[in-house]
């Protein structure tokens, strides 16, 4: 009974020190028209309307990560964002520096937010 209870003890012990970092990637489309989107693994739709914003990936890891992530890392090299007229988006979305972040540090977790705001000028 007592290596049962130490046992039990050990695994929540353990378990609680497991640490995770969540990442969500959003597109907001400030453009006056349709922007259609196409890469590997997206979770929205291959058109999102104007005024819109829509998560685009979701990923996770064990360990925890507060530093900024390379956007490319999860949504690869492949992404092409296009306007209702067929322009091709000029902003380097591989660059952090084009996204907006927000990062919470919690005890046992970090959350990253990524936003890719684009605008007609970005075509």
């Amino acid at each position: 009974m007592k290596y049962l209870a130490f046992t039990l003890f050990l695994i929540g012990a353990l378990t609680s020190c497991e640490k995770e970092t969540y990442y969500e990637y959003f597109l907001d489309n400030k453009s006056s028209s349709n922007i259609t989107i196409t890469g590997n693994d997206l979770l929205t739709d291959n058109s999102i309307n104007s005024n819109e914003n829509s998560k685009m990936a979701i990923f996770s890891h064990r360990s925890k990560t507060t530093e900024p992530n390379n956007p490319a890392s999860v949504l690869g090299n492949d992404l092409v964002i296009t306007n209702a007229a067929g322009d091709t988006l000029k902003k380097d979305y591989k660059l952090i520096s084009n996204w907006t972040s927000s990062i919470e540090d919690n005890r046992a977790t970090a959350s990253h937010k990524y936003t890719l705001s684009i605008v007609d000028a970005d075509f």
